[in-house]
């Protein structure tokens, strides 16, 4: 019956185990084919025969009575040395055999491998039969990454720098965020031996799925004689005293939601922005708490907006323009 296997390693196991075992067998035939030609080494040739004496001659005594006549020592007899010993042939090289039975020993390594990667491969499955049912992976949940906010000093001195590191950032809405802005009407702020100085705030706000919010501030202050903010300070005669700045994130800055209302409170360290100069605190500190609503229908998701500002006993109406004051809810 013709089978398929869901797996490609039985297969590779399969060619890796039909080239090694022919190689291992060549390899042991070599061994076996060196071990027959390499055989014991020769033994030495037996020596020649001496050869027989032939007729005796008559030796000629005048040359030896010459070099040493009577009465005077001849010179000492001649010793014949032992015969060189045989040459014995070497035998065959070990180095071939060694490397012989490294190679074999890896070609049998690898022919283990491929049968324990033949006996641990999928199992096979018969041909026409339904693949088996894979469950598709779960899709992953949709996550929002928490902005990284920077702290604000709850209490810097007066011209303490690092202050506008988050006069540019904001919060991702998320699935369900808002974001707000209110443009609010004077209130006073302090209170002087002649005169009152005053302030005509203006918020904006986003406010992210998980909670997270940053806030921003902008409070042009103004010196004026009276007692109580004039709506128009200009008008009034009022003298220009620069203008104020404060960025507030949580978990210092408390949001509270009601429907597609919105409550803030925090406390905001104010600073300026002399020309020239980097951003500096002012020293001032403003306990605030601001409410924000739709005051109106919704237009694409975003709305005209209301609400107010609080500093102490003092109350900031949002300004009757639906252009300055707006609502967005996500979702």
């Amino acid at each position: 019956m013709l089978v398929r296997m869901d797996s490609a390693v039985p297969l590779a196991a399969w060619v890796v185990l039909g080239a090694a075992l022919p190689a291992l067998g060549a390899v042991v035939a070599g061994l076996l084919l060196t071990r027959r030609r390499g055989g014991p080494a020769p033994a030495p040739a037996p020596p020649a025969p001496a050869r027989s004496p032939g007729p005796r001659w008559a030796v000629d005594d005048l040359p030896g009575f010459l070099e040493a006549p009577p009465g005077i020592p001849g010179p000492p007899p001649r010793v014949a040395g032992p015969p060189p010993a045989p040459l014995v042939p070497a035998g065959p090289d070990p180095a071939p055999r060694t490397v012989a039975g490294l190679a074999a020993a890896a070609l049998a390594l690898v022919a283990v491998l491929a049968g324990l990667a033949l006996g641990g491969g999928a199992p096979e499955q018969a041909a026409g039969a339904p693949p088996a049912a894979t469950a598709p992976p779960a899709p992953a949940a949709p996550t929002t990454a928490r902005p990284d906010l920077p702290p604000v000093p709850g209490d810097p001195l007066p011209g303490e720098r690092g202050a506008g590191l988050l006069a540019a950032r904001s919060v991702p809405l998320g699935r369900d965020g808002a974001t707000a802005r209110l443009a609010l009407g004077g209130l006073v702020l302090e209170q002087r031996a002649v005169g009152v100085t005053v302030g005509y705030p203006s918020v904006s706000v986003s406010v992210g799925t998980d909670g997270t919010a940053l806030a921003h501030v902008r409070l042009p202050t103004w010196n004026c004689l009276g007692t109580t903010a004039p709506a128009d300070p200009r008008a009034a005669g009022c003298s220009p005293a620069g203008t104020e700045y404060a960025d507030l994130p949580s978990p210092a800055l408390r949001v509270t939601r009601d429907g597609d209302a919105l409550r803030l409170t925090g406390r905001f360290p104010t600073y300026a922005r002399p020309s020239g100069t980097p951003p500096a605190y002012t020293g001032r500190v403003y306990e605030l708490t601001v409410t924000v609503a739709p005051d109106g229908p919704a237009v694409d998701g975003e709305a005209p907006a209301g609400g107010a500002l609080f500093l102490g006993t003092e109350r900031a109406e949002a300004l009757p323009d639906p252009l300055l004051s707006r609502i967005r809810v996500a979702g």
